[in-house]
């Protein structure tokens, strides 16, 4: 079985699947169960790698790793080039988490939401954890939210990414408008994390195409699954209220955490909130597994 050669890695190297699927352990804390936390990561596009100041702060039992689907962040080869078909993400996602035992589901933003398309990983995941991310189409009330704060767009860095689509337009616009994503007080850290993160915008191209196709609509809501949903009231990219504001989501289950004066990186900025907030949701999942 695959799983068994990713078990046998060692700890930063990369593997890739037949998919050309990139997976990273990142670290490993075993005990009696060996659950695997798998880190989603959104843009689509960004590259894992910005997960790893998180996961350096959790010290829960299990492996943890980077997962990057092909054409994502640096993923990018021969084979896979960074035009790639985007559609056939939605048959990668389920591959991989059925590759893996006990898999408890971190996803930000769009690897978030992607899985809300998804109502069979009822039956796969142990737990679930969705950071900055909505339950429906979020754009209109993002735009809502960043006026009510006065937040104002670098319109000039997004008409010509617009006009002139390329990796370089794309990071400009990217740090130009940074303050969507991160508040006054962390701007200038955050603009460091964009500046060097590899990021592929022809994903993000694809997403933003797709989710008015569909419309974007959660599928589904967990049932049964420890479940943990945070946003940073700082996040004007993604806001923070539309899964509070959805009462299909408001189950016992399921845990909503709002995040003051976090962007849509909210670990950034309230690191100890965010790792207490995992630890409560994995000892939920333990307590399923007693």
């Amino acid at each position: 079985m695959i799983l068994q050669k990713y078990f046998a890695a060692t700890p930063h190297t990369y593997i890739y699947d037949d998919d050309s699927i990139r997976y990273k352990l990142v670290k490993t804390n075993p005990d009696k169960i060996n659950y695997n936390w798998l880190f989603v990561p959104g843009g689509p596009g960004a590259d894992s790698s910005y997960f790893l100041d998180l996961i350096n702060k959790l010290d829960m039992q299990g492996n943890y790793w980077l997962i990057d689907f092909p054409a994502n962040g640096n993923n990018i080869s021969e084979s896979v080039p960074a035009d790639y078909d985007f559609e056939k993400w939605q048959k990668h996602l389920m591959a991989v988490i059925q590759k893996f035992e006990k898999p408890i589901y971190v996803g930000h933003a769009f690897g978030g939401m992607f899985p809300l398309l998804f109502p069979k990983l009822e039956e796969w995941l142990q737990g679930f954890i969705l950071i900055s991310g909505a339950p429906t189409l979020w754009l209109m009330a993002a735009e809502q939210h960043a006026n009510a704060n006065n937040i104002l767009p670098a319109t000039t860095a997004r008409n010509n990414f617009k006009n002139n689509p390329s990796q370089e337009t794309f990071k400009t616009a990217l740090l130009e408008n940074a303050h969507y994503y991160f508040p006054a007080h962390s701007l200038e850290k955050g603009k460091k994390l964009l500046e060097q993160l590899p990021f592929n915008y022809y994903a993000t191209r694809w997403w933003i195409n797709k989710i008015y196709d569909l419309p974007f609509h959660a599928d589904w809501i967990p049932q049964d699954i420890p479940t943990l949903i945070i946003n940073g009231t700082h996040d004007f990219i993604v806001p923070y209220m539309l899964f509070e504001d959805n009462l299909r989501f408001q189950r016992n289950n399921i845990t909503i955490k709002k995040i003051k004066n976090a962007g849509h990186f909210p670990w950034l900025e309230e690191m100890p909130l965010i790792t207490a907030a995992f630890q409560l949701l994995f000892e939920k999942v333990s307590l399923t597994n007693a």
